[in-house]
């Protein structure tokens, strides 16, 4: 063998290891990517609902919900649709800080179009790091969207693990289901529309014939913060043409009237956002405090249904209107009305 035909047979064969090596690479990563997602916990309720809100099809919501627990527990997309015709889907999350909420707009645009977003308030006051950072990031499609939420929201120490699920998850491998593997199946759309019922009753009369006041503990900088995330998320509306509207819900938990003024004034100093304050609006609502409450802020189940019922009767005199569905989407959302109608 010539010196030439030598040559070309090692740089030849240097090519296909190093081909070897980026299919052995890739194989390993979707590998471990597959592992993750076994090992990862089924999610199903309680906010980050990703899979079922990206089973709905493309442009069919029209009204978004943002927020924290108060938002998952409180409205209830299936009642409101069958009082009012919209269609509705909570993409909240536990504890769910602005900063993650301005992601889970984004992230949930780019399949939805929706015409009004209403985000409750409570997560306005919360501290930047929260207990459920893990869940609400660790749920999120991966994209670039995810990518840029972990970097700036999540906990130095849980960054690692919210780029890689077997970090957090490896252990469970004794914990494993069929079910675990059945998840790795698409999920389809539910009756729920990312809404968690709760059932207990908080015997609030029992303590207190008026709402307990709770005094407002976070530092003016953290305050700050949110509110210029929460521009961040009012500019986007304006951006994508969306109205905001920006609720407190009905609670026995309160802060002191003054926290409330601050925040209407801080809320609507963004152009085209409205504010509404329902916090003492049980009798207006028909709401029952003795009833309807699951602890001291969210309502239980029941009280979910009137309240959402309320709130699509509110969106509707304000002039929002259904949009035109397939049939086979409005009979998917009539057979959520019926679910609801049975359940509670």
């Amino acid at each position: 063998m010539s010196m030439e035909a030598a040559e070309k047979k090692k740089t030849t064969g240097g090519g296909w290891e190093a081909l070897w090596c980026v299919a052995f690479l890739v194989t390993a990563a979707l590998l471990l990517h597959l592992a993750g997602a076994v090992l990862r916990p089924l999610h199903l309720n309680y906010g980050s609902t990703w899979e079922q809100y990206l089973a709905e099809p493309r442009d069919s919501i029209d009204v978004l919900f943002l927020g924290s627990s108060y938002a998952y527990c409180d409205w209830n997309p299936g009642v409101m649709y069958g009082e009012s015709g919209l269609t509705g889907y909570v993409m909240g999350g536990s504890e769910q800080v602005p900063a993650i909420t301005y992601w889970y707009l984004k992230e949930a645009l780019k399949t939805q179009s929706p015409s009004v977003v209403v985000m409750e308030a409570s997560s306005l006051f919360f501290d930047r790091y929260r207990n459920y950072t893990q869940i609400n990031l660790g749920y999120m499609p991966w994209g670039w969207n995810r990518v840029q939420a972990i970097l700036e929201c999540a906990e130095p120490e849980k960054k690692l693990g919210l780029f890689f699920d077997l970090y957090f998850y490896h252990d469970r491998w004794k914990e494993l289901t069929a079910a675990d593997v059945k998840k790795l199946i698409p999920a389809g759309a539910d009756h729920w529309k990312g809404h968690t019922a709760v059932d207990e009753v908080f015997p609030a009369l029992e303590y207190s014939q008026e709402p307990f006041l709770n005094e407002l503990t976070q530092s003016e900088e953290v305050l700050a913060a949110n509110m210029a995330d929460f521009a961040r998320i009012a500019a986007l509306c304006r951006e994508e043409g969306i109205d905001l509207i920006v609720t407190v819900n009905p609670t026995y938990s309160q802060y002191p009237q003054a926290v409330y003024d601050k925040l209407e004034a801080e809320v609507t100093a963004n152009e085209g956002v409205r504010f509404v304050d329902w916090r003492n609006g049980f009798e207006e609502i028909g709401l029952d405090v003795s009833r309807h409450l699951y602890d001291g802020g969210h309502l239980n189940q029941d009280g979910a249904k009137i309240f959402s019922a309320y709130t699509g009767r509110f969106l509707r005199a304000l002039g929002y209107a259904p949009r035109p569905q397939t049939e086979e989407n409005r009979a998917a959302w009539e057979a959520a009305v019926e679910y609801w109608e049975e359940l509670l």
